[in-house]
């Protein structure tokens, strides 16, 4: 067992040093070079199983829900470009790694209380035993064994049973890590492997390992085409694991994890509960299924869209009229107060203080994770505390300093006049029509963007934001992120001009903007020796 811990760290190390973290910066423009001929797939790093990936992967192998990674160091802490799975991040420290043993440990002890159901065969017969080896080892590392693999294995089961065998086999850098060899085209690019590729579609679309039907197609020759890819694709979309993964996605990209953390004076909002966070959560998860499956919608349909899902207690805190009950349901909504993503509270609410709204915190938000920019960082001796609440003024009148000192109105001028125009929804995603007895102003702007200008409100704020081609193009920049679990870089300049396309061409799908992403350059292969 030590010599595959000590491995895991070996392998850890260097999948950190690999890609040195980007900052975020301004969607890129349209790449100069031509994008035909040459293959331009970007860097390719080895890949750590993230807490979900080996959940999910565990469950799917062994049929064990008792979500052992949720014990594990956190990596939320560490994520990169607003996702927990950038493989730059994905190290292993000491800690983890003895986690990583113990559970496989656990896991094994688990499998094997009912060995000849897990084996389907005799456990007493070597042919039962190697058979499993084959096969198992097979979907736990992504790809056939090789016969000397099988043959070390066997060692382990003649030491240690079965249990022993899958203990090895499930802390094993096989497992843990998405190693890629590719089957090489040039000195600096491979094609990825059939099974490769299956691993590849299986964790961009399952966050799991790749079931029998997907590794039969890589053994049988049938995942080496972009239209094979595709087709498989396509048979993963169908699966309720998909619909979990989108899910994930626009939760890690809306900073949904605040809400884990929320806190609020609640006795300045009688509306709010300790309830209200998880259904904040559930209204988005319940919202983002709605317009990306059953409406084939994508950011501008999520911006926009008249409709979200409450139950009694959450109707009453927006005002929406209709909502009985403990059940979330489906309920128009008025489309002057409240429609679209941005007037949700799990983006309101996380995105204010304890006590009070956060303009520029809202702010932030937007300039950030839909513009796909980043504002300059404070004067190392700012003070970045928001301003006092102060009973006699609005927040407006309070954030006037801001923009009003020199050294913080760079900053503050990107993002505290787009964080203005939310002001008539309070720290818990309330309606308000005054603040201290005063009406609210909720006219705001936009500046250093493709929809430059004035807004009133934040539903006139989604509406620009819709129609912004920085936004879908940041939008499609965030898949990207996520999907391939690294940032972008210059040889990507293709692949996203690609995406891109394919998003606006589709209709703005994002489903079909997954497709998209099965069948480019960054997927299909990988740079040599990086």
């Amino acid at each position: 067992m030590g010599r595959s811990f000590a491995v895991v760290l070996v392998l850890a190390a260097c999948s950190k040093v690999r890609e040195t973290p980007m900052p975020m910066r301004p969607a890129l423009a349209a790449p100069s070079l031509r994008c035909s001929g040459s293959v331009r797939p970007g860097p390719a790093v080895i890949r750590r199983l993230t807490r979900v990936e080996y959940d999910h992967t565990v469950r799917d192998l062994l049929g064990d829900t008792t979500h052992p990674a949720r014990e594990f160091a956190p990596e939320d802490k560490d994520r990169l470009l607003g996702f927990s799975n950038n493989a730059a991040m994905l190290g292993v420290t000491p800690l983890l790694g003895e986690q990583l043993m113990v559970s496989a440990e656990a896991l094994a002890a688990r499998a094997v209380e009912n060995l000849p159901d897990l084996l389907g065969c005799d456990p007493t017969q070597d042919a039962c035993v190697r058979a499993f080896i084959a096969r198992f080892g097979q979907r736990a590392w992504r790809r056939p064994l090789l016969g000397t693999e099988q043959q070390d294995l066997w060692a382990q089961h003649e030491r240690g049973g079965v249990r022993l065998v899958l203990a090895t086999m499930l802390q094993a850098p096989e497992f843990l890590y998405r190693i890629e060899a590719g089957e090489p085209i040039s000195s600096t690019i491979a094609r990825l492997s059939p099974f490769e590729l299956a691993s590849r579609l299986s964790f961009m679309l399952w966050n799991s390992t790749p079931d029998d039907d997907l590794l039969a197609a890589a053994a049988s020759g049938q995942l080496r085409t972009k239209e094979d890819v595709a087709r498989q694709a396509r048979r993963l979309l169908g699966d309720p694991r998909a619909h979990e993964m989108v899910v994930t996605f626009h939760e890690q990209w809306l900073d949904m994890g605040r809400l884990e953390r929320l806190e609020k004076k609640t006795k300045n909002f009688p509306g709010y509960t300790r309830q209200m966070p998880a259904l904040f959560r559930r209204e988005t998860q319940m919202y983002v299924d709605e317009v990306v499956w059953r409406r084939g919608g994508g950011i501008e349909a999520l911006l926009t869209s008249p409709f979200t899902f409450v139950n009694e207690k959450l109707g009453r805190l927006y005002g929406v009229e209709g909502a009985e009950g403990d059940e979330l349901t489906k309920l128009p909504l008025d489309g002057v107060k409240r429609a679209g993503l941005l007037t949700q509270g799990s983006f309101l609410a996380a995105q204010a203080k304890f006590d009070q709204t956060s303009p520029t915190l809202r702010g932030k938000f937007v300039r950030e994770q839909m513009l796909c920019t980043i504002p300059p960082p404070p004067p190392p001796n700012a003070d970045i505390k928001p301003p006092e609440v102060d009973p006699k003024l609005t927040t407006r009148e309070r954030f006037e300093d801001h923009r009003a000192d020199v050294g913080c109105a760079k900053c503050h001028e990107l993002m505290d006049p787009i964080g203005l125009g939310f002001e008539n929804y309070d720290a818990v995603g309330a309606w308000r029509g005054t603040e201290n007895g005063k009406p609210i102003d909720a006219t705001g702007e936009i500046v250093k963007a493709d929809v430059d200008g004035e807004f009133v409100g934040a539903l006139a704020l989604e509406r620009k934001l819709a129609e912004s081609r920085q936004v879908s193009s940041c939008y499609v920049k965030q898949w990207f992120r996520f999907a391939y679990g690294r940032n972008e870089t210059a040889d990507d300049a293709c692949t996203l001009a690609a995406l891109e396309r394919s998003y606006v061409d589709s209709g703005a799908s994002v489903t079909e903007l997954i497709i998209a992403m099965t069948q480019t350059d960054a997927f299909l292969y990988r740079e040599s020796g990086r």
